[in-house]
């Protein structure tokens, strides 16, 4: 069983699309997993989503109801967009804290780490700040570190129209089925 966790990207926000066809179930039926999702629009490690919605709330504070729910064989976090403008210590506290805690929840599965990133051939220098402070925290928890921006999936940024939604900020249809691709080929590889 696949758990991802994730914010509004990990919903499919704005794609309008029934939830089978965003990426997350995508991915976990192109790889036969039993996909659950917990993704709530504007939050993230630090980031609560306040702005969204009163009930969304960070990631740690959602754990213990994902380790109810989903007896998870892996876990795919995919998360950090929302806290790009969060100093590096208080990232670095949250980050750290939050996959302690997956680590202990979920002893024995596959941990994965999404760096946060747009699809668009260039990434916010914001995002690349906070995924250097995943890529540290990831060695402390055994988690795999996949960046779909950086294997080269949004390269061509002529192939990239129509794989945003009108908001210029989210996955469309046809974008949320070409992160599920790079995703899906970047999980495919060994496990670390």
């Amino acid at each position: 069983m696949a758990l991802w966790v994730g914010d509004s990207f990990t919903a499919g926000e704005g794609a309008q699309v029934p939830a089978p066809l965003t990426y997350p179930h995508l991915v976990s039926a192109r790889l036969g997993w039993t996909c659950h999702v917990d993704a709530q629009n504007g939050t993230g490690f630090v980031n609560d989503g306040f702005a969204a919605s009163p009930e969304c709330a960070p990631l740690i504070r959602r754990l213990p109801d994902d380790v109810r729910r989903c007896a998870a064989d892996v876990v795919i976090v995919d998360a950090g967009r929302n806290d790009a403008g969060t100093s590096i210590p208080v990232l670095r506290q949250a980050v750290s804290e939050y996959l302690t805690a997956l680590r202990t929840a979920y002893p024995m599965a596959r941990l994965v780490l999404v760096m946060p990133s747009l699809v668009d051939q260039v990434q916010p220098v914001e995002y690349r700040r906070a995924g250097a402070v995943l890529r540290e925290a990831s060695a402390g928890c055994r988690a795999e570190v996949i960046d779909p921006a950086e294997a080269g999936a949004f390269g061509d940024a002529r192939r990239n129209r129509g794989l945003v939604c009108d908001d210029g900020f989210h996955p469309s249809a046809a974008g949320q089925a070409h992160y599920a691709d790079a995703l899906a080929a970047l999980l495919q590889r060994e496990p670390i």
